[in-house]
């Protein structure tokens, strides 16, 4: 811990800033200490494509723990957010010193391997309706916190970010939305969505 009180900097980002990812500095990667993000990619339409969310306590920008390479995204904080930046150097160091961060590191890179072959399976083999509410629900265990018997998360995204994340378009998202709170499986304003426990099961 003192090591790394040492070697991370805490850095504060107000929503809708930029974290950067690969500008001048390559070689950092980034702890979610409170707040969220999204990891976007420029297409050559002009259009931001969203590759992922980030949530408290993930780590983003593993690729720069490979020599010469990083992500080649933006990260955008979706709301205040405060981030530990750590260069990938230092992080190296004490992966090859302490077994648990070593193994731990290794299991954040899996998870993250499985949830974009889940994401391309579910672009295979599902419609966008079953796309969509695999997304709600996976957004709610990521994001969500249990009150009682509902789990609660802010509401971050508009419906055009959820069309990008389940490759559909606005007005599916929002009809699907609809039809989900009309037939009670979860609740939603712009600023928060509520979901019973036993429908994330």
């Amino acid at each position: 811990m003192e090591y790394m009180r040492k070697n991370l900097g805490m850095v504060h980002f107000k929503k809708g800033e930029q974290i950067s990812l690969n500008q001048a500095k390559v070689s950092d990667v980034y702890f979610m200490k409170r707040g969220a993000a999204k990891i976007i990619d420029d297409m050559a339409s002009g259009e931001e494509d969203i590759q992922y969310l980030i949530h408290e306590g993930e780590i983003f920008g593993l690729l720069n723990l490979i020599e010469g390479m990083d992500e080649n995204s933006r990260a955008i904080a979706m709301e205040d957010s405060l981030i530990c930046v750590i260069d990938s150097s230092t992080l190296k160091e004490m992966m090859a010193t302490n077994s648990k961060l070593n193994n731990h590191i290794f299991k954040l890179v899996g998870l993250r391997i499985q949830k974009l072959e889940r994401k391309l399976g579910s672009l295979v083999y599902k419609n966008a309706e079953t796309r969509i509410k695999e997304f709600i629900t996976e957004y709610l265990r990521d994001f969500g916190k249990n009150s009682g018997d509902t789990v609660i998360a802010k509401n971050l995204l508009v419906n055009k970010d959820i069309g990008k994340l389940t490759s559909t378009s606005r007005q599916t998202v929002n009809k699907v939305l609809n039809e989900l709170r009309l037939q009670g499986f979860f609740d939603f304003d712009k600023n928060r969505i509520v979901i019973k426990s036993k429908n994330l099961l």
